[in-house]
């Protein structure tokens, strides 16, 4: 898929610091993904919030690339609020 390629990490890799392993993140986190989301299908989502300590991952039920649907700002809001 083309639009993949746009998020591929190739383009940090000559970079270390950039690619610090997620297990190193120390702030709270929380992956908000869509069950639709065209790029990456929901394991990446799941592994991702497992690989980060006490990620909180909140899927939402027919969201895909883009929060414009509507109420779905507000639910975003209500599960990203500190």
């Amino acid at each position: 898929m083309t639009a993949a390629a746009n998020h591929d990490r190739a383009a940090y890799r000559d970079d270390p610091a950039l690619l610090a392993p997620l297990s190193s993140i120390t702030a709270p986190a929380t992956i908000v993904h869509g069950d639709h989301y065209p790029v990456f299908p929901l394991p990446h989502a799941e592994a991702l919030a497992a690989a980060i300590p006490g990620a909180v991952l909140h899927v939402v039920p027919g969201m895909g690339h883009v929060w414009t649907s509507p109420g779905l700002p507000a639910k975003i809001a209500d599960l990203i609020r500190l």
